[in-house]
């Protein structure tokens, strides 16, 4: 059945708010051996594992946030990704926004683990659970793919009186409490590096929440904040017109995209283990049934690493993710969370 997603769709949906990936088959998700002995100790031959119906429906993915989003976009770009043929069913988006994303995470880990409603797990979910905001926690999910994973860029006015990171953090020294950040609010990542410039780089500065990356860019643009913390993808138009500068990035690694913007770890001993992603996965319920999984990781690990996914991201000024088996996705979110955590303490 013809996915229903268009290329027009996904732009327009780009332009209300503003990311191949990766997956793997789970080494706890395999079917077990069907293999038996007779009981007068010859062995019987298996009987053949029955060949899976699923999915024999629909199925239902739940967005924690608005159409036009990046996680939205991201999700809705690597279904239309999903290689024709290997899905005979449709995979119908449904946002459920509100609590940063809170609300529809509960109603995922609520719903019923049968294979025919998936979900996904971000960075800030799992800032959320740090912060102590929600009992949810990425192991109550079962990694699919890893479908965005971006260093966030931090801008600044194309006529601010700094060109360079160094210049910013001086200028912020000697101007204690003036300078404001704007981002979206305490239980989102991009948060978290304002938290880290403050404590590690001893720095006075404010913060301003607003609803949307793309405000906090417009805010910066205006003048109503002096900077801000974002995807590329939120920002590629304004720095495409050179009303912003980017002056660094939060990762360990340069934005492929943006390679001459240099990392805040290469300027400070103190950020050396700076690595603040912008990062999105797919996942299933832990308890979903083996054949599901494994379906699901199939199709889409073949949609995350296609060329056509790759395209998307590339046209909305994202960077390829690095190629990342379920084990690998488990250990990446474990790091991430432990990072939140040593700097939240």
């Amino acid at each position: 059945m013809k996915k229903k997603l268009t290329a027009m769709f996904l732009a327009a949906l780009m332009l209300c708010g503003v990311l191949t990936g990766c997956g793997g088959k789970s080494g706890d998700s395999a079917p077990s051996d069907a293999g038996a002995s007779s009981s007068n100790g010859n062995q019987a031959q298996a009987d053949p594992a029955p060949e899976s119906s699923y999915p024999e429906k629909d199925l239902t993915a739940l967005v924690y946030w608005a159409a036009g989003g990046t996680t939205d976009t991201c999700v809705r770009s690597v279904i239309n990704a999903i290689p024709e043929g290997m899905l005979k069913k449709n995979i119908i988006v449904s946002n459920v926004a509100g609590g940063s994303g809170l609300v529809g995470a509960t109603q995922f880990v609520n719903s019923k683990a049968d294979g025919y409603t998936i979900g996904v797990l971000n960075c800030d979910l799992v800032l959320n659970h740090a912060l102590g905001n929600t009992d949810i926690s990425s192991d109550q999910f079962i990694p699919l793919a890893c479908i965005e994973q971006d260093p966030y860029l931090f801008l600044v006015p194309a006529d601010a009186p700094y060109d360079t990171f160094e210049e910013f953090v001086d200028y912020v020294k000697a101007n204690p409490g003036k300078i404001s950040i704007g981002d979206t609010g305490s239980g989102a990542v991009p948060h978290l590096v304002y938290t880290v410039l403050n404590k590690f780089l001893g720095l006075d500065m404010k913060t301003v929440a607003y609803d949307s990356s793309a405000d906090s860019v417009i805010a910066t643009v205006s003048g109503e904040c002096d900077a801000t913390v974002t995807a590329p993808g939120a920002a590629a138009g304004q720095l495409e017109a050179g009303t912003l500068k980017a002056i660094a990035s939060s990762g360990a690694e340069r934005l492929s995209a943006y390679p001459d913007v240099p990392c805040m770890s290469e300027s400070y001993e103190e950020l050396k283990d700076m690595n603040i992603l912008s990062w999105i996965m797919v996942v299933a319920l832990k308890d979903s049934p083996a054949d599901a999984v494994a379906f699901l990781q199939e199709i889409f690990s073949a949609a995350a690493t296609s060329e056509e996914y790759a395209k998307t991201l590339q046209d909305f000024s994202f960077q390829p993710v690095p190629a990342m088996d379920n084990a690998a996705m488990l250990a990446f979110v474990a790091d991430q969370a432990e990072y939140y955590a040593s700097v939240l303490g």
